[in-house]
């Protein structure tokens, strides 16, 4: 039988992620506050022998304002959106020049410091934080976003192979040009009946709850779904809620709900795919690393008791690909 897969993927995306929903003022903390925490974050998964995908949004691999037009699409294949605030774009003229300046936006040096520790993965999140269920925008203008994301990695010298859609915003007829631009795998949105629930207040609050009870069973799978040489889509088992005050007393359900989860994939040799954004733990800071250490411990026990392995994203295709 195989041995159960941790997998576990990182959202990270710094201000492109919320530039539409959000400003400096009402979750600026959350951004820089998530890129204090990476350093802790990396040293607990070193400790734990954690293995993790880190999709990053390209134009933070820039390192001023200049690289990221430079590799940018032309501008007839930028994303046209219906709704224009989706796009990271219109930001550009507004934002500071490097890293220093505008910390928010810009994450080289981050993206360095995350790949000098053991087993952690440099993926993409698309060059623009690209929404690829949104109105208005195409096929073609995805394919040029996603062709950006890998020039400038590699630029960099970073050449990404896996990648989480943002927002998980899956679109089965955009496989073909995530296959042409040479990625090997993607994380698509979760399969169950809560997802497919037509109206978006109604199945975020059912969304909710399934993170504390379950209502939806282990949202694992096997590793045998999976034939070498296809594009592999690994998709979310559960998303990590942060602390949240108004809901502390339910936090031992949450941490229950996911080891619950975790185990199943243990006992039964198949895949648990973790994941969350760095902004999400950029505030109560120290209980959200308290319980993603608290998760991690768990896996420590998987491991001796059941051998569950723990998996980045590009690991598990090549695995899958020399099989």
């Amino acid at each position: 039988m195989n041995k159960g897969t941790l997998l576990i993927s990182l959202d990270f995306e710094l201000f492109w992620g919320v530039q539409d929903c959000h400003t400096y003022e009402d979750y600026g903390d959350n951004v820089i506050g998530g890129r204090k925490a990476i350093p802790q974050l990396l040293e607990l998964f070193k400790e734990h022998g954690i293995h993790a995908s880190w999709a990053t949004v390209g134009m933070m691999f820039a390192e001023n304002k200049d690289e990221i037009v430079s590799f940018s699409p032309s501008e007839d294949l930028r994303p046209s959106f219906d709704n224009s605030a989706l796009s990271g774009y219109r930001v550009l003229n507004h934002i500071g020049d490097n890293e220093q300046e505008e910390p928010y936006f810009y994450g080289k040096s981050l993206i360095d410091l995350i790949a000098g520790y053991p087993h952690q993965e440099i993926a993409s999140h698309t060059y623009s934080h690209y929404y690829a269920r949104e109105a208005g925008q195409t096929y073609d203008e995805f394919d040029a976003d996603l062709k950006a994301a890998k020039n400038i990695s590699v630029a960099k010298g970073y050449d990404v192979k896996t990648l989480v859609f943002p927002r998980n915003q899956s679109k089965k007829e955009y496989e073909s040009a995530i296959t042409n631009n040479g990625y090997l795998a993607f994380r698509g949105e979760e399969e169950d009946w809560i997802h497919k629930i037509p109206i978006n207040i109604v199945k975020r609050m059912f969304r909710l709850a399934d993170s504390y009870l379950n209502l939806t069973g282990s949202a694992t799978y096997s590793i045998e779904n999976f034939k070498s040489g296809e594009l592999h889509n690994f998709r979310g088992s559960r998303f990590l809620r942060p602390y949240n005050h108004s809901l502390r007393f339910f936090e031992s359900l949450k941490i229950k709900r996911v080891k619950g989860q975790m185990k199943k994939a243990a006992k039964k040799g198949r895949i648990f795919h973790l994941w969350w954004h760095p902004h999400n733990i950029g505030i109560n800071t120290e209980k959200n690393l308290k319980n993603i250490k608290e998760i991690l411990d768990y896996y420590d026990e998987l491991k001796n008791k059941y051998g569950m392995e723990s998996k980045n994203m590009l690991e598990l295709a090549e695995e899958i690909n020399n099989s």
